[in-house]
């Protein structure tokens, strides 16, 4: 899905609601455009990540699985290896550093002017398009993501704008979703469902 920050601490999806995916998921996940799936099991698993960020400058935290599995200091290994799984996930940061979400090798936050784009080389664009702690609490996340097999993996771009080297702590809680395609449900099921939008219902010129 495309990062989204949210008004408060979102519920997580429980077994027996459901989701539909909009906006061009890739096709090995079976999630098909419009195409509606029931929650036939849930399990929760809390992540936390720590990293040490060098002043003045940035790390890359990639949702990509390592080649050999496990996880890397870079690959956090945040997709799901089965298609029929989607992991939602809810994102809090604790640390000074800014935070930048990332799809493709773009950044994923900026406005429609050319060239009104986050770049941490400029002071003008080093404050656009990113989260901080106030935005989503180590404790009280309000950065949600879902994810599936396949699909490009959404990074992180950390950066430390102070003057000494910093720790940023992530707390990611994982909501592991079994999914089971189903009809359309009823139009009053429909109005509460989870809608889930991938990130290229947002293209951008890089």
């Amino acid at each position: 899905m495309a990062f989204e920050l949210l008004v408060d601490t979102p519920p997580l999806l429980r077994k027996g609601q459901y989701i539909t995916f909009t906006g061009g998921w890739p096709e090995a996940s079976l999630k098909k455009e419009g195409d509606w799936f029931r929650v036939t099991a849930a399990q929760q698993v809390k992540y936390d990540v720590n990293r040490l960020v060098a002043s003045g400058s940035s790390l890359d935290l990639s949702f990509e699985i390592p080649a050999g599995g496990d996880v890397s200091n870079t690959a956090l290994s945040l997709l799901p290896m089965s298609s029929e799984t989607c992991y939602e996930l809810l994102i809090g940061l604790k640390g000074n550093c800014l935070v930048y979400p990332m799809y493709d090798n773009s950044y994923f936050l900026r406005l429609e002017a050319t060239n009104v784009i986050p770049d941490t080389s400029l002071e003008r664009r080093r404050y656009l398009g990113n989260y901080d702690e106030d935005d989503s609490p180590f404790e009280r996340p309000r950065l949600r993501e879902h994810v599936v097999k396949d699909q490009v993996p959404p990074v992180l771009r950390v950066y430390n704008d102070m003057f000494t080297d910093e720790p940023m702590i992530f707390r990611f809680w994982v909501n592991r979703l079994r999914l089971e395609k189903v009809a359309r449900p009823a139009e009053d099921i429909v109005r509460v469902a989870r809608i889930a939008d991938y990130f290229r219902a947002f293209q951008y010129q890089r």
